[in-house]
Protein backbone atom coordinates (compact mmCIF):
# COMPACT_ATOMS: atom_id res chain seq x y z
CA UNK A 1 0.00 0.00 0.00
CA UNK A 2 3.04 2.40 1.10
CA UNK A 3 5.86 2.57 -1.07
CA UNK A 4 9.34 1.83 0.53
CA UNK A 5 11.90 4.30 -0.56
CA UNK A 6 15.94 4.39 -0.36
CA UNK A 7 18.33 6.74 0.17
CA UNK A 8 19.69 8.39 -2.57
CA UNK A 9 23.56 6.98 -3.20
CA UNK A 10 25.25 10.08 -2.56
CA UNK A 11 24.29 9.49 1.25
CA UNK A 12 27.08 6.51 1.43
CA UNK A 13 29.61 9.24 0.76
CA UNK A 14 28.25 11.52 3.37
CA UNK A 15 28.02 8.57 6.11
CA UNK A 16 31.75 7.56 4.92
CA UNK A 17 32.78 11.41 5.50
CA UNK A 18 30.79 11.16 8.97
CA UNK A 19 32.42 7.95 9.95
CA UNK A 20 36.17 9.73 9.11
CA UNK A 21 35.09 12.59 11.03
CA UNK A 22 33.90 10.74 13.98
CA UNK A 23 36.91 8.37 14.06
CA UNK A 24 39.61 10.23 12.66
CA UNK A 25 41.10 11.13 16.46
CA UNK A 26 41.23 7.54 17.51
CA UNK A 27 42.40 6.10 14.33
CA UNK A 28 45.17 8.51 14.06
CA UNK A 29 46.03 7.96 18.04
CA UNK A 30 46.38 3.98 17.14
CA UNK A 31 48.26 4.11 14.36
CA UNK A 32 50.61 6.30 16.20
CA UNK A 33 51.14 4.42 18.92
CA UNK A 34 51.30 1.02 16.85
CA UNK A 35 53.70 2.40 14.75
CA UNK A 36 55.37 4.12 17.18
CA UNK A 37 55.75 0.21 19.37
CA UNK A 38 57.20 -1.53 16.57
CA UNK A 39 59.71 1.68 15.71
CA UNK A 40 61.13 0.89 19.57
CA UNK A 41 61.43 -2.89 18.88
CA UNK A 42 62.75 -2.57 15.40
CA UNK A 43 60.38 -5.29 13.45
CA UNK A 44 57.49 -4.60 11.06
CA UNK A 45 56.76 -7.14 8.43
CA UNK A 46 55.84 -5.92 5.13
CA UNK A 47 52.97 -7.19 4.99
CA UNK A 48 51.65 -5.80 8.59
CA UNK A 49 51.25 -1.83 6.56
CA UNK A 50 48.96 -3.48 4.36
CA UNK A 51 46.99 -5.65 6.91
CA UNK A 52 46.78 -2.01 8.87
CA UNK A 53 45.44 0.10 6.04
CA UNK A 54 42.88 -2.36 5.16
CA UNK A 55 41.52 -2.96 8.76
CA UNK A 56 41.07 1.29 9.13
CA UNK A 57 39.10 1.06 5.51
CA UNK A 58 37.16 -1.67 6.41
CA UNK A 59 36.30 0.11 9.77
CA UNK A 60 35.01 3.21 8.31
CA UNK A 61 33.54 1.29 5.19
CA UNK A 62 31.65 -1.24 6.85
CA UNK A 63 29.02 0.94 9.06
CA UNK A 64 28.52 3.64 6.46
CA UNK A 65 28.01 0.67 3.27
CA UNK A 66 25.43 -1.62 6.05
CA UNK A 67 23.28 1.76 6.80
CA UNK A 68 23.03 2.62 2.60
CA UNK A 69 22.03 -0.92 1.97
CA UNK A 70 19.70 -1.56 4.60
CA UNK A 71 18.10 1.88 4.94
CA UNK A 72 14.43 2.08 3.60
CA UNK A 73 11.80 4.92 4.89
CA UNK A 74 7.75 4.72 4.05
CA UNK A 75 5.69 8.14 4.16
CA UNK A 76 2.31 6.45 5.50
CA UNK A 77 -0.69 8.42 5.99
CA UNK A 78 -0.28 8.57 9.43
CA UNK A 79 3.28 9.11 10.41
CA UNK A 80 6.85 8.08 9.02
CA UNK A 81 8.00 4.48 8.86
CA UNK A 82 12.09 4.14 9.25
CA UNK A 83 14.31 0.53 9.55
CA UNK A 84 17.73 0.08 9.00
CA UNK A 85 20.03 -2.75 10.10
CA UNK A 86 21.51 -6.01 8.97
CA UNK A 87 22.18 -7.50 12.43
CA UNK A 88 20.05 -5.84 14.67
CA UNK A 89 17.12 -4.40 12.70
CA UNK A 90 15.86 -1.00 14.18
CA UNK A 91 12.99 -0.30 13.27
CA UNK A 92 11.22 3.38 14.17
CA UNK A 93 7.79 4.74 13.76
CA UNK A 94 6.84 8.57 14.41
CA UNK A 95 3.12 9.47 13.94
CA UNK A 96 3.24 13.19 12.81
CA UNK A 97 1.35 14.68 14.78
CA UNK A 98 4.51 13.76 17.17
CA UNK A 99 6.67 15.63 14.70
CA UNK A 100 8.44 19.11 16.48
CA UNK A 101 11.00 20.43 14.34
CA UNK A 102 11.75 19.31 11.02
CA UNK A 103 15.23 20.51 9.73
CA UNK A 104 16.76 20.36 6.75
CA UNK A 105 20.56 20.33 5.91
CA UNK A 106 22.24 20.47 1.85
CA UNK A 107 25.93 19.97 1.42
CA UNK A 108 27.34 22.02 -1.43
CA UNK A 109 27.91 18.53 -3.31
CA UNK A 110 24.03 17.33 -2.53
CA UNK A 111 22.47 20.21 -4.75
CA UNK A 112 23.64 19.32 -8.01
CA UNK A 113 21.74 16.06 -7.26
CA UNK A 114 18.86 18.28 -5.79
CA UNK A 115 18.98 16.01 -2.54
CA UNK A 116 18.88 17.47 0.98
CA UNK A 117 19.38 15.34 4.57
CA UNK A 118 16.51 15.73 6.87
CA UNK A 119 16.24 15.47 10.56
CA UNK A 120 13.07 15.14 12.12
CA UNK A 121 12.73 15.77 15.95
CA UNK A 122 9.95 15.56 18.38
CA UNK A 123 9.73 16.19 22.12
CA UNK A 124 11.09 12.58 23.26
CA UNK A 125 14.59 12.89 21.41
CA UNK A 126 16.76 13.51 24.03
CA UNK A 127 18.17 16.71 21.92
CA UNK A 128 19.13 14.07 19.45
CA UNK A 129 17.38 14.17 16.23
CA UNK A 130 14.62 10.80 16.29
CA UNK A 131 14.83 10.52 12.95
CA UNK A 132 17.71 11.19 10.11
CA UNK A 133 17.03 10.63 6.28
CA UNK A 134 20.16 11.38 5.02
CA UNK A 135 19.74 12.06 1.81
CA UNK A 136 16.80 12.18 -0.43
CA UNK A 137 14.96 14.26 -2.65
CA UNK A 138 14.32 18.05 -2.03
CA UNK A 139 10.80 17.49 -2.52
CA UNK A 140 10.18 15.30 0.21
CA UNK A 141 10.23 17.83 2.56
CA UNK A 142 7.53 19.73 1.09
CA UNK A 143 5.46 16.32 1.32
CA UNK A 144 6.10 15.95 4.59
CA UNK A 145 5.17 18.85 5.66
CA UNK A 146 1.48 18.49 4.18
CA UNK A 147 1.39 15.49 5.72
CA UNK A 148 2.11 17.02 9.07
CA UNK A 149 -0.34 19.92 8.53
CA UNK A 150 -3.07 16.88 7.68
CA UNK A 151 -3.11 17.81 4.82
CA UNK A 152 -4.75 15.33 2.06
CA UNK A 153 -2.01 14.53 -1.18
CA UNK A 154 -2.80 14.80 -4.49
CA UNK A 155 -2.38 11.63 -5.96
CA UNK A 156 -1.48 10.57 -9.60
CA UNK A 157 -3.08 7.73 -11.12
CA UNK A 158 -2.04 6.39 -14.10
CA UNK A 159 -4.75 4.55 -16.33
CA UNK A 160 -4.17 1.79 -18.11
CA UNK A 161 -6.81 1.88 -20.96
CA UNK A 162 -6.75 5.41 -21.73
CA UNK A 163 -3.18 6.63 -20.40
CA UNK A 164 -4.59 9.50 -18.99
CA UNK A 165 -3.00 11.59 -15.99
CA UNK A 166 -4.76 13.56 -12.94
CA UNK A 167 -1.32 16.14 -12.77
CA UNK A 168 -1.11 18.44 -9.25
CA UNK A 169 -0.44 21.47 -9.75
CA UNK A 170 2.86 22.36 -7.28
CA UNK A 171 1.72 25.76 -5.46
CA UNK A 172 4.85 27.54 -3.63
CA UNK A 173 4.36 29.40 -0.75
CA UNK A 174 5.59 32.54 -0.49
CA UNK A 175 7.04 34.21 3.11
CA UNK A 176 5.01 36.78 4.46
CA UNK A 177 8.06 38.85 5.35
CA UNK A 178 11.87 37.82 4.69
CA UNK A 179 15.27 38.89 6.89
CA UNK A 180 18.46 38.56 5.54
CA UNK A 181 22.17 38.98 7.26
CA UNK A 182 24.77 40.91 5.23
CA UNK A 183 28.66 39.93 5.05
CA UNK A 184 29.52 42.69 7.34
CA UNK A 185 26.89 41.88 9.75
CA UNK A 186 28.49 38.45 10.06
CA UNK A 187 31.80 40.14 10.24
CA UNK A 188 30.80 41.73 13.19
CA UNK A 189 29.13 38.58 15.27
CA UNK A 190 32.09 37.21 14.21
CA UNK A 191 34.75 39.44 16.13
CA UNK A 192 32.44 40.54 18.76
CA UNK A 193 31.28 36.65 20.03
CA UNK A 194 33.30 34.54 22.16
CA UNK A 195 33.83 31.71 19.58
CA UNK A 196 37.98 31.80 20.06
CA UNK A 197 37.76 30.70 23.63
CA UNK A 198 35.67 27.81 21.58
CA UNK A 199 38.18 27.27 19.85
CA UNK A 200 40.85 27.17 21.78
CA UNK A 201 39.21 24.39 23.96
CA UNK A 202 38.59 22.70 20.72
CA UNK A 203 42.18 22.35 19.86
CA UNK A 204 43.26 21.50 23.46
CA UNK A 205 40.96 18.69 23.33
CA UNK A 206 42.20 17.73 20.24
CA UNK A 207 46.11 17.68 21.53
CA UNK A 208 44.81 15.91 24.43
CA UNK A 209 44.18 12.86 22.75
CA UNK A 210 47.92 12.97 21.40
CA UNK A 211 49.28 13.41 24.77
CA UNK A 212 50.13 9.94 25.97
CA UNK A 213 51.87 8.87 22.67
CA UNK A 214 54.05 11.99 22.72
CA UNK A 215 57.22 11.80 23.98
CA UNK A 216 57.35 13.26 27.63
CA UNK A 217 61.47 14.52 27.26
CA UNK A 218 60.54 16.00 24.18
CA UNK A 219 57.76 18.07 26.05
CA UNK A 220 59.63 19.15 28.94
CA UNK A 221 62.27 20.13 26.58
CA UNK A 222 60.23 22.24 24.13
CA UNK A 223 58.87 24.01 26.99
CA UNK A 224 62.36 24.83 28.13
CA UNK A 225 63.68 26.66 24.93
CA UNK A 226 60.06 28.32 25.18
CA UNK A 227 61.53 29.70 28.82
CA UNK A 228 64.70 30.24 27.45
CA UNK A 229 63.22 32.83 24.86
CA UNK A 230 61.98 35.09 27.91
CA UNK A 231 58.78 36.25 29.53
CA UNK A 232 58.26 38.87 26.18
CA UNK A 233 58.61 36.36 23.44
CA UNK A 234 56.11 34.36 25.49
CA UNK A 235 53.53 36.67 25.64
CA UNK A 236 53.89 37.27 21.83
CA UNK A 237 53.58 33.72 20.97
CA UNK A 238 50.62 33.36 22.76
CA UNK A 239 48.97 36.63 21.26
CA UNK A 240 50.01 35.50 17.83
CA UNK A 241 48.03 32.15 18.45
CA UNK A 242 45.12 33.75 19.68
CA UNK A 243 45.14 35.84 17.13
CA UNK A 244 45.02 32.30 15.04
CA UNK A 245 42.51 31.11 16.70
CA UNK A 246 40.26 34.09 16.42
CA UNK A 247 41.07 34.21 12.54
CA UNK A 248 40.11 30.77 12.68
CA UNK A 249 37.03 31.75 14.48
CA UNK A 250 35.83 34.62 12.11
CA UNK A 251 35.99 32.14 9.37
CA UNK A 252 33.92 29.10 11.27
CA UNK A 253 31.45 31.93 11.36
CA UNK A 254 30.89 33.10 8.35
CA UNK A 255 30.63 29.56 6.89
CA UNK A 256 27.97 28.43 9.17
CA UNK A 257 25.65 31.62 8.82
CA UNK A 258 26.43 32.35 5.39
CA UNK A 259 23.51 33.82 3.45
CA UNK A 260 21.49 33.67 6.50
CA UNK A 261 17.59 34.33 5.92
CA UNK A 262 14.77 34.41 8.15
CA UNK A 263 11.13 33.87 6.77
CA UNK A 264 8.12 34.00 8.22
CA UNK A 265 4.67 32.28 6.67
CA UNK A 266 1.31 31.99 8.04
CA UNK A 267 1.91 29.00 10.66
CA UNK A 268 6.10 28.73 11.13
CA UNK A 269 9.00 30.49 10.43
CA UNK A 270 12.30 28.98 8.48
CA UNK A 271 16.10 29.77 9.11
CA UNK A 272 18.50 28.89 6.15
CA UNK A 273 22.06 29.58 6.72
CA UNK A 274 25.31 27.95 5.76
CA UNK A 275 28.00 27.63 3.27
CA UNK A 276 29.49 24.45 3.13
CA UNK A 277 26.17 22.76 4.33
CA UNK A 278 23.10 24.66 3.68
CA UNK A 279 20.71 24.07 7.06
CA UNK A 280 16.77 25.11 6.68
CA UNK A 281 14.65 24.63 9.59
CA UNK A 282 11.05 25.16 9.79
CA UNK A 283 9.81 25.96 13.39
CA UNK A 284 6.18 25.68 14.19
CA UNK A 285 4.81 28.71 15.75
CA UNK A 286 2.64 26.49 18.14
CA UNK A 287 5.81 24.68 19.24
CA UNK A 288 7.44 27.98 20.28
CA UNK A 289 7.57 28.60 24.18
CA UNK A 290 9.65 31.40 24.83
CA UNK A 291 12.11 34.26 23.06
CA UNK A 292 15.52 34.25 24.79
CA UNK A 293 17.32 38.09 24.10
CA UNK A 294 21.10 37.88 24.29
CA UNK A 295 23.56 40.96 24.97
CA UNK A 296 26.77 40.40 26.05
CA UNK A 297 29.05 43.15 27.37
CA UNK A 298 30.73 44.06 24.41
CA UNK A 299 27.66 43.75 22.15
CA UNK A 300 25.59 45.71 24.91
CA UNK A 301 27.80 48.81 24.31
CA UNK A 302 27.70 48.52 20.69
CA UNK A 303 23.58 48.36 20.85
CA UNK A 304 23.65 44.89 19.26
CA UNK A 305 21.76 41.57 20.44
CA UNK A 306 21.10 37.68 19.45
CA UNK A 307 17.80 36.60 19.65
CA UNK A 308 16.63 32.63 20.36
CA UNK A 309 13.85 30.92 20.60
CA UNK A 310 12.68 28.17 23.00
CA UNK A 311 10.93 25.12 21.28
CA UNK A 312 9.15 22.37 22.31
CA UNK A 313 10.98 20.24 19.54
CA UNK A 314 14.81 20.11 19.43
CA UNK A 315 17.36 22.27 17.63
CA UNK A 316 19.25 19.50 15.61
CA UNK A 317 22.19 21.04 17.60
CA UNK A 318 22.72 18.11 20.62
CA UNK A 319 24.57 21.13 21.93
CA UNK A 320 21.53 23.47 22.18
CA UNK A 321 18.45 21.24 22.71
CA UNK A 322 15.36 23.37 21.92
CA UNK A 323 17.40 26.23 21.44
CA UNK A 324 17.07 28.11 17.63
CA UNK A 325 19.06 31.20 16.97
CA UNK A 326 16.80 33.39 15.67
CA UNK A 327 18.82 36.51 14.98
CA UNK A 328 22.46 35.73 15.06
CA UNK A 329 22.93 39.50 15.53
CA UNK A 330 21.30 42.56 14.77
CA UNK A 331 20.88 46.60 16.33
CA UNK A 332 18.45 46.57 18.91
CA UNK A 333 15.69 48.90 17.97
CA UNK A 334 15.85 46.82 14.77
CA UNK A 335 15.92 43.36 16.54
CA UNK A 336 12.39 44.15 18.61
CA UNK A 337 10.86 45.89 15.54
CA UNK A 338 11.59 42.31 13.74
CA UNK A 339 10.11 40.61 16.84
CA UNK A 340 7.08 42.44 16.69
CA UNK A 341 6.33 41.60 12.96
CA UNK A 342 7.16 37.81 13.03
CA UNK A 343 6.36 36.81 16.61
CA UNK A 344 2.85 39.45 17.61
CA UNK A 345 1.59 37.44 20.18
CA UNK A 346 5.59 38.17 22.62
CA UNK A 347 4.57 42.10 22.64
CA UNK A 348 6.76 44.00 25.19
CA UNK A 349 7.99 47.11 26.15
CA UNK A 350 11.48 47.42 28.07
CA UNK A 351 10.64 50.89 29.21
CA UNK A 352 8.33 49.64 31.70
CA UNK A 353 10.42 47.12 33.45
CA UNK A 354 10.46 47.20 36.90
CA UNK A 355 13.96 47.33 38.35
CA UNK A 356 15.11 45.58 41.51
CA UNK A 357 15.19 47.94 44.86
CA UNK A 358 18.68 49.32 46.03
CA UNK A 359 18.22 47.10 48.58
CA UNK A 360 19.07 44.12 46.62
CA UNK A 361 22.73 45.57 45.35
CA UNK A 362 23.73 44.99 48.96
CA UNK A 363 22.62 41.67 48.73
CA UNK A 364 24.51 41.06 45.13
CA UNK A 365 27.53 42.64 46.38
CA UNK A 366 27.92 40.78 49.76
CA UNK A 367 27.59 37.54 47.94
CA UNK A 368 29.82 37.93 45.13
CA UNK A 369 32.62 39.82 47.73
CA UNK A 370 31.73 36.83 50.44
CA UNK A 371 33.21 34.57 48.21
CA UNK A 372 36.44 36.31 47.15
CA UNK A 373 37.52 38.66 49.42
CA UNK A 374 39.10 36.65 51.98
CA UNK A 375 40.35 33.56 50.21
CA UNK A 376 42.00 36.91 48.19
CA UNK A 377 43.33 38.41 51.49
CA UNK A 378 44.71 35.28 52.39
CA UNK A 379 46.65 34.48 48.94
CA UNK A 380 48.04 38.01 49.19
CA UNK A 381 49.42 37.24 52.92
CA UNK A 382 51.10 33.70 52.51
CA UNK A 383 52.24 34.69 48.66
CA UNK A 384 53.49 38.40 49.38
CA UNK A 385 54.29 40.03 47.14
CA UNK A 386 52.92 37.63 43.93
CA UNK A 387 49.84 37.16 46.01
CA UNK A 388 48.83 40.41 45.75
CA UNK A 389 47.54 39.67 42.23
CA UNK A 390 44.85 38.21 43.92
CA UNK A 391 43.17 41.15 44.58
CA UNK A 392 42.27 41.37 41.26
CA UNK A 393 39.72 39.11 42.05
CA UNK A 394 37.27 41.00 44.48
CA UNK A 395 37.37 43.79 42.34
CA UNK A 396 36.03 41.81 39.05
CA UNK A 397 33.08 40.18 41.47
CA UNK A 398 32.10 43.91 43.11
CA UNK A 399 31.87 44.42 38.75
CA UNK A 400 30.05 41.67 38.38
CA UNK A 401 27.71 42.24 41.10
CA UNK A 402 26.87 45.77 39.99
CA UNK A 403 26.19 44.53 36.78
CA UNK A 404 24.39 41.60 37.96
CA UNK A 405 22.17 44.02 39.81
CA UNK A 406 21.37 46.83 36.70
CA UNK A 407 20.38 43.86 34.72
CA UNK A 408 17.83 42.77 37.30
CA UNK A 409 14.28 43.27 36.02
CA UNK A 410 10.92 41.76 35.54
CA UNK A 411 7.91 42.88 33.83
CA UNK A 412 4.29 41.49 33.19
CA UNK A 413 1.39 41.98 30.89
CA UNK A 414 -1.94 40.50 30.19
CA UNK A 415 -0.55 37.14 28.97
CA UNK A 416 3.25 37.72 29.17
CA UNK A 417 5.94 37.28 31.26
CA UNK A 418 9.50 39.41 31.15
CA UNK A 419 12.51 38.38 33.33
CA UNK A 420 15.90 39.92 32.81
CA UNK A 421 19.05 39.15 34.61
CA UNK A 422 22.80 38.82 33.93
CA UNK A 423 23.33 34.93 35.21
CA UNK A 424 27.32 34.90 34.09
CA UNK A 425 28.47 37.23 31.63
CA UNK A 426 25.75 38.22 29.18
CA UNK A 427 22.25 39.87 30.16
CA UNK A 428 19.61 37.52 29.52
CA UNK A 429 15.78 38.76 28.43
CA UNK A 430 13.42 36.04 28.73
CA UNK A 431 9.93 36.89 27.13
CA UNK A 432 6.95 34.05 27.99
CA UNK A 433 3.42 34.22 27.25
CA UNK A 434 1.48 32.30 30.11
CA UNK A 435 0.07 29.83 29.00
CA UNK A 436 3.68 28.42 28.21
CA UNK A 437 5.35 28.21 31.46
CA UNK A 438 5.43 24.83 32.96
CA UNK A 439 6.02 25.99 36.79
CA UNK A 440 6.75 29.26 38.72
CA UNK A 441 8.12 29.27 42.23
CA UNK A 442 9.37 32.13 44.77
CA UNK A 443 11.57 30.96 47.26
CA UNK A 444 13.83 32.89 49.92
CA UNK A 445 16.14 32.51 53.01
CA UNK A 446 16.16 33.53 56.56
CA UNK A 447 18.84 36.40 55.54
CA UNK A 448 16.60 37.25 53.10
CA UNK A 449 13.87 37.98 55.09
CA UNK A 450 15.09 40.79 56.74
CA UNK A 451 15.61 42.52 53.24
CA UNK A 452 12.50 41.91 52.06
CA UNK A 453 13.94 40.00 48.92
CA UNK A 454 12.97 37.09 47.11
CA UNK A 455 14.18 34.60 44.06
CA UNK A 456 11.63 33.84 41.68
CA UNK A 457 12.52 30.50 39.45
CA UNK A 458 10.77 30.66 36.14
CA UNK A 459 10.40 26.67 33.93
CA UNK A 460 9.34 26.05 29.90
CA UNK A 461 9.68 23.22 28.54
CA UNK A 462 12.72 23.30 25.97
CA UNK A 463 13.76 20.30 23.71
CA UNK A 464 13.16 16.72 25.45
CA UNK A 465 13.91 18.97 28.68
CA UNK A 466 13.20 22.18 30.29
CA UNK A 467 14.89 25.36 30.22
CA UNK A 468 15.00 27.54 33.69
CA UNK A 469 14.77 31.49 34.28
CA UNK A 470 15.97 33.00 36.84
CA UNK A 471 15.92 36.65 38.93
CA UNK A 472 17.49 37.06 42.25
CA UNK A 473 17.12 39.13 44.92
CA UNK A 474 13.46 40.43 43.69
CA UNK A 475 11.74 42.75 45.86
CA UNK A 476 9.32 40.35 47.48
CA UNK A 477 6.17 42.44 46.50
CA UNK A 478 7.25 41.62 43.32
CA UNK A 479 7.69 37.98 43.57
CA UNK A 480 4.07 37.96 45.05
CA UNK A 481 2.16 39.94 42.42
CA UNK A 482 4.19 38.08 39.72
CA UNK A 483 3.19 34.65 41.74
CA UNK A 484 -0.18 35.52 42.23
CA UNK A 485 -0.09 36.95 38.24
CA UNK A 486 0.85 33.03 37.56
CA UNK A 487 -1.32 31.34 39.78
CA UNK A 488 -5.38 30.38 39.21
CA UNK A 489 -6.33 31.64 42.70
CA UNK A 490 -4.84 34.27 43.76
CA UNK A 491 -4.68 33.96 47.38
CA UNK A 492 -0.70 34.06 48.32
CA UNK A 493 -0.36 37.24 49.88
CA UNK A 494 3.20 36.22 51.36
CA UNK A 495 6.58 34.53 49.94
Amino acid sequence: MFEERRLHPIALIKEIITNVRRNIVPIVVALFSIFRGIESTGYLPSWAIYFIIIIVILLILTPAVLKYFTYRYTLEDQGIRIKYGLIFRKNTYIPYERIQTVQKKQWFFFIPFDVCQILIETAGGNGKAEADLVAVPVSVVDELKDLRDGKQQTIIEENSTNDEYLAAEEVTEVPEKTVMLQTKQLILMAVTSGGVFGTLLIVLAFLQQFREVIPTDWMESQAEELWKMGVIVMIVLIVIVLLVLWGISIVTTLFKYFQFKLMKFSDSLVVEKGLLERNHTTISLARIQGIIIIESPLRQMLGLVAVKVITAGNSGDEKQSGDILLLPIMKKELAFQILKEMLPNYLFDLEEMERAPKTSLRRFLQIYLGWTLIPAIIASILFFPLGLISMILPILAGMKAIASYRATGVLTGKHTLLIQARPIISKLTYVMRKERIQGLSIRKSIWMEKGHTSHLNVWLKSGSTSAEAYVRYLNQAQAVTIYNWYSPSKTTNEA
